[in-house]
């Protein structure tokens, strides 16, 4: 027992099982234990269902004091957003404990089919049924029944798709905190991607995208950095890309020059880990004529940018009316 546990105590009360000894038989329903499990199923849809409708509790506290507040407004903002996140997460975690269990049940209904496995039932058929490894699998569970729910979840097949793929279901946005918000996404075999934004109080957003496998094992992380300053007629906007290692791996520069509510310059340049450029766009707008000449440059074999397409287009116009008739 931890000597850190304050509740040693209660602890021992509730893991100790000598219940478990001199017992009366157990009688299994297996009919029963069939409409429990499609029964927990339904309950895991039901609470995933309702979750969206408490959306408004994370949603109202950054209406209710939204822009420059007190501090103390803030902090009650910054709670009750955290509040409302936590229970988001755990009705998540709830309606997936739910169907772990119907699925459990299921293994275990299909495990004792047949008389002479009822007879033979042991209490590591029930872990077995949670997935757990170091118990044998149940002698009366019939091969083409499969496993166990975590084996369902980890069998081989394809490779996760990529994060950017749309086969990726997206779930609701899910505030963790007053600046953090998280996005869990399920892919086409049990896949999972998850997003977690921060947004600094300066203005810059930080995203980092993780996808794991279906036995849950990383398989990606991406971290993109989103901050723009604005210098009298020239807004920039960077964009910094992360390796798994937490360094640069790329960063994209946009700079755009306006006159009034025009655009008369912008570019975009990226450059690598090394701060080498590997492409550079520039439009240019004449101020006279409004043609727009678009530029690009890569590096050459001297390492040097050179010149690789130059497209000119007409007029830049904002659009005609369609002429308007009067009947009669």
């Amino acid at each position: 027992m931890s000597p850190d546990n304050p509740y040693a105590d209660q602890t021992s009360t509730n893991t100790s099982t000598p219940w478990l000894a001199d017992g009366p038989a157990v009688d299994v329903d297996l009919d029963g234990l069939g409409e429990y499990a499609r029964l927990m199923k339904g309950q895991q849809a039901d609470i995933a269902s309702r979750a969206a409708y408490l959306g408004p509790l994370s949603e109202m506290p950054g209406q209710a004091w939204d822009g420059d507040v007190l501090g103390e407004a803030d902090a009650v903002r910054a709670q009750l957003m955290a509040n409302a996140g936590e229970l988001n997460i755990y009705l998540g975690k709830l309606a997936e404990s739910l169907s772990n269990v119907g699925n459990a049940a299921q293994t275990i209904a299909d495990s004792y089919r047949s008389g002479d496995a009822l007879s033979a039932a042991k209490l590591s058929d029930v872990l077995f049924a949670f997935g757990d490894k170091n118990v044998p699998r149940p002698a009366g569970l019939p091969e083409g029944v499969g496993t166990t729910y975590l084996d369902a979840q980890t069998a081989g097949g394809a490779a996760p798709p990529p994060a950017s793929s749309p086969q990726w279901q997206e779930g609701p946005i899910t505030p963790v905190s007053a600046y953090q918000t998280l996005q869990i996404a399920t892919g086409p075999n049990g896949e999972r991607r998850e997003t977690l934004t921060f947004t600094a109080p300066g203005g810059a957003v930080t995203t980092t995208t993780t996808v794991y496998d279906r036995s849950g094992e990383t398989v990606s992380t991406n971290t993109t950095r989103v901050a723009t300053r604005v210098d009298g007629p020239v807004s920039t906007t960077t964009q910094q890309t992360f390796g798994p290692d937490g360094k640069p791996a790329s960063t994209t520069e946009t700079r755009t020059r306006t006159e009034g509510d025009r655009v008369v310059e912008e570019s975009t340049e990226t450059v690598d880990a090394q701060g080498r450029t590997t492409q550079l766009t520039t439009e240019k707008v004449d101020p006279v004529t409004r043609e727009t000449t678009t530029t690009t440059y890569e590096p050459g074999k001297s390492g040097l940018l050179e010149e690789t397409n130059k497209v000119q287009t007409g007029t830049r116009t904002s659009g005609a009316d369609a002429p308007h008739y009067v009947n009669g």
